[in-house]
């Protein structure tokens, strides 16, 4: 709704938009009804790939991931399938690349997810071929200045008071500006809806959404 009151041009989604709230078919089901483009994050593709990763899942994440795939219809599963790993547009001669997190294409899976907080994640902001770089995967917003602009937009789901935020990205006579747009939302229901139950649901509260 701010976005629409705002009449921002185009909403890029980052992925990560299953996999760890009590609404996951809403979820895409909102995004698929509207103008928003997405990417692929590491959850969307648990669900169309769930046999290379349950090796590395506890038995609750595997049983929340179950929990996921029953509430999508063949609609919501193929739009997950054919979404891109990454979204490119030149504007103004510049190159602006959008992406979950590093991956490698030929793998069709991020690569690697653990370099947060690491030095590495320097090395791979400076191999990137492009002039500005927007990425999710972790929940809190940062940026790297390296020879270019490396954008983390951070999480909008998993937010632990009652502030969620979105990055707006102004591109004007070859002037890029890009700031963080925090909006007060209704924490209260929210958490009234994490009373339900599913599983893992206990994880999702303390790791996710502080509660």
């Amino acid at each position: 709704n701010d976005i629409e009151r705002n009449r921002i041009d185009e909403i890029i989604c980052l992925g990560d938009l299953i996999g760890m709230g009590p609404n996951p078919k809403e979820c895409l089901d909102i995004v698929m009804d509207s103008r928003i483009k997405m990417v692929k994050g590491n959850h969307e593709i648990y669900q169309i790939n769930d046999e290379l990763y349950r090796d590395h899942l506890s038995p609750n994440e595997k049983e929340h991931r179950d929990w996921i795939k029953e509430k999508l219809d063949d609609r919501e599963i193929d739009f997950i399938d054919n979404l891109p790993m990454t979204i490119e547009e030149l504007i103004d001669g510049k190159l602006f690349t959008f992406s979950h997190f590093f991956f490698d294409e030929s793998k069709k899976y991020y690569q690697p997810l653990n370099i947060l907080g690491d030095n590495r994640i320097f090395d791979v902001a400076k191999s990137l071929e492009t002039d500005y770089m927007f990425f999710g995967h972790s929940h809190d917003a940062f940026q790297i200045n390296n020879d270019g602009l490396f954008t983390c937009v951070g999480s909008s789901g998993c937010t632990k008071n009652n502030i969620t935020f979105y990055t707006l990205l102004e591109i004007e006579d070859k002037s890029v500006r890009i700031t963080k747009k925090e909006i007060v939302y209704d924490r209260k229901n929210f958490e009234k809806k994490m009373k339900e139950d599913y599983p893992d649901i206990e994880r999702a509260k303390r790791d996710f959404f502080g509660l």
